[in-house]
C-alpha cells in the first residue's frame, strides 16, 4: 500500500480505502489477519495512531473484528459488498445536495465546507453519548463492544438489579439512551417511563466469527462448553443449532478447578463465556482451541442503533 502524500486527503482516510479495496478485490478474504498497528505504520512510515485510527473505524463499520492478544481481521466479505452498493447510493443523495445548495447560491467549496462543519459537529456529539444496556444475563455484562463510534460509551446493567433497586435506577438518568433486547422491550420501557430516555429493542445474534471459528473444528470432537448458568447455556447450544451446527457437546456450568482439568482432557476444544476465559486458560490442555462466544446486535439493529444516537437532540453533559 502506498499513500499519496501531496493529496490532503488525511493518511488514515487512505488507508481505511485501501484497505477496503483490497478486500473488495479478494485480496484479503474473510478472516484474514492483518498487520498489526506497529508493522503497518512502520511499512507506510506513519504515526501508529493513523494506523489505529483507521482500523478503529473500520471495526467501527463492522468490516474488521480485533480479539485481544489475537490481532485484527477481516469480517464478513458480503458486509463490505453490501456497503460499496450503499456507498453508491449516498453519493447519489450527496450529488442531489449539492446540485440544491448551487442551485441556491453557493459555491462548491462552500457545499464541502457545510458537509465538513456539520459532520465534525455530529461527531462531536456522538462522542458524548452514554448509552445503557440492560440485559437478564450476568454474563452478558463483560462482553459489551460493538463499536457505535469513537467515544461511545455502551454501559452494562442488570435487569434484575433495575427491577430490584430504585437507586439502581437513578444511575440511568444521565444516560441519553438506553437498549435492551427485544423480547424485553415493553418490561423495559414501562420499568424506566419516569426516566424519559429513549428506549430501543436489539436483536442479538453470535458474533460470525464465533460461528465460523467452531465451524471449522473437526467434526466428531466433543466440545466443552463453560458457563456460570444454565441460560446462557442454553442461548449458546441455540445458537449453533440455528447455524446449522449440532456438535457434541459437554455443559459445564461453573465447575470446580479440579472438574474442569478433568472434563477438558476429554475434549477437543473449549467454548465458554468471555468473562471465564482467564480461569479457564489456567488449566486448558496444551494446544487446546479456546472460543469465547460473543453476541452482538445483528447488522439492521446495528445500523438503527447508529442511526437513532444521531437523531438525539443536544446531549447530556
Amino acid at each position: 500500500m502506498d499513500l499519496d502524500r501531496k493529496s490532503g486527503v488525511p493518511y488514515y482516510i487512505q488507508l481505511k480505502e485501501q484497505i477496503r479495496r483490497r478486500i473488495t478485490k479478494g485480496v484479503w478474504t474473510a478472516g484474514t489477519k492483518l498487520p498489526t498497528e506497529r508493522e503497518l505504520a512502520e511499512s507506510l512510515a506513519v504515526s501508529r495512531n493513523t494506523v489505529s485510527q483507521a482500523y478503529k473505524e473500520l471495526e467501527s463499520e463492522g468490516i474488521l473484528s480485533s480479539a485481544r492478544g489475537r490481532g485484527t481481521f477481516v469480517e464478513d466479505t458480503q458486509l463490505i459488498m453490501q456497503q460499496e452498493g450503499r456507498k453508491e447510493k449516498v453519493l447519489r443523495i450527496v450529488d442531489v445536495a449539492m446540485e440544491e445548495a448551487v442551485g441556491l447560491g453557493f459555491s462548491i467549496d462552500d457545499f464541502v465546507s457545510f458537509v465538513h462543519v456539520r459532520g465534525m459537529e455530529k461527531k462531536d456529539l456522538l462522542s458524548r453519548r452514554k448509552v445503557a444496556f440492560i440485559v437478564t444475563n450476568p454474563e452478558q455484562l463483560s462482553d459489551v463492544n460493538w463499536n457505535l463510534g469513537l467515544g461511545v460509551s455502551l454501559l452494562p446493567f442488570l435487569l434484575s438489579e433495575l427491577q430490584e433497586s430504585p437507586r439502581a435506577q437513578e444511575r440511568l438518568d444521565g444516560m441519553d439512551m438506553a437498549i435492551t433486547g427485544v423480547t424485553h422491550l415493553a418490561e423495559v420501557k414501562n420499568l424506566l417511563d419516569k426516566l424519559q430516555i429513549p428506549i430501543l429493542g436489539i436483536s442479538l445474534q453470535p458474533k460470525l466469527e464465533t460461528i465460523v471459528r467452531i465451524a471449522k473444528l473437526t467434526m466428531g470432537r466433543k466440545l466443552a462448553l463453560v458457563c456460570e448458568s444454565k441460560q446462557f447455556a442454553e442461548k449458546v447450544i441455540t445458537a449453533l443449532k440455528q447455524a446449522g451446527l449440532h456438535p457434541a457437546i459437554n455443559t459445564l456450568i461453573q465447575p470446580s478447578e479440579a472438574k474442569l482439568r478433568e472434563e477438558l482432557s476429554e475434549c477437543g476444544a473449549v467454548i465458554l463465556s468471555p468473562k471465564l476465559r482467564l480461569r479457564v486458560e489456567k488449566v486448558l490442555p496444551e494446544n487446546m482451541e479456546c472460543i469465547e462466544f460473543r453476541f452482538e446486535p445483528d447488522a439492521g439493529s446495528l445500523n438503527l442503533l447508529r442511526g437513532a444516537l444521531l437523531e438525539i437532540k443536544g446531549g447530556k453533559t
